[in-house]
């Protein structure tokens, strides 16, 4: 599953990130050296190699940005996750 046009928005938001971290960065509570950013595109090169459905693979992404271990949901948990996804990727009318 490639993205198309994830790039683009991801590069933005890592100049935007940094451009705050930059102003904030003598700040005593400084945000940690890796971003949501930086996870969430780390995560989605992984997927791209994941052979899987597109289902499987967008279900791995969630689990990833959660922390949880994708292998070891039960069929019933990937199920009410595939559901809950469903909802959030319906389009807006």
């Amino acid at each position: 599953m490639k993205l198309v046009g994830w790039e683009h928005l991801l590069d933005d938001l890592n100049l935007i990130i940094r451009d705050i971290r930059e102003t904030h960065k003598k700040d005593s509570e400084s945000a940690p050296q890796t971003t949501v950013a930086d996870e969430l595109k780390e995560n989605l090169k992984a997927i791209e190699n994941f052979k899987g459905s597109r289902d499987e693979k967008l279900v791995v992404l969630y689990c990833k940005q959660l922390g949880i271990n994708y292998k070891n949901l039960s069929d019933e948990e990937f199920r009410w996750i595939v559901l809950f996804l469903s909802f959030l990727f319906l389009p807006f009318n």
